[in-house]
């Protein structure tokens, strides 16, 4: 064979195996490229599953929280066709009538110190009123003839 033709094969040999070569290099990478995409694959799956179950575990709780919310606007619905706290304060009436002391309606009426002293002055006023003939505190005719100025010095009414 000639010189030309044994180079030609030769030359074609060696560009056969340089592109067997960057076949496999090629090859390789891809591989990587694959690799690293199911590996990214994996971790969105774990994520998505996360979220997932997240969102399941706040779907309950917006249940419950949705079950006790109705249960509590039952309960009051149910408390205002009651009207208890107007049978408590009867109850407090009556016993300031009989003599009970703030302390005595707070623990058996289950008032608290305000709603316990608003009724005492309650009562004591409307006892006041019932002792006045014409049940007002004092009548025009009953105020005092003088009256002190600011000097001290006693005026006379007109």
């Amino acid at each position: 064979m000639s010189l030309v033709v044994m180079f030609s094969v030769v030359v074609a040999f060696l560009l056969i195996i340089g592109l067997y070569v960057q076949t496999l290099i090629a090859l390789r990478c891809m591989q990587q490229v694959q690799a690293s995409i199911e590996g990214e694959m994996r971790v969105l799956r774990n994520e998505v599953v996360a979220v997932s179950r997240g969102a399941i575990g706040l779907g309950k709780k917006l249940q419950q929280a949705q079950s006790r919310l109705q249960s509590a606007e039952r309960r009051q619905d149910d408390m205002e066709f009651k009207d208890v706290g107007n049978i408590a304060i009867t109850h407090a009436n009556k016993l300031v009538q009989m003599g009970a002391a703030k302390d005595e309606l707070m623990s058996t009426c289950g008032l608290s110190q305000g709603e316990a002293t608003l009724v005492s002055l309650m009562h004591s006023k409307s006892k006041m009123g019932q002792n006045s003939p014409s049940g007002d505190k004092k009548s025009n005719s009953e105020k005092p003839s003088s009256i002190k100025s600011a000097s001290g010095i006693k005026r006379s009414a007109a």
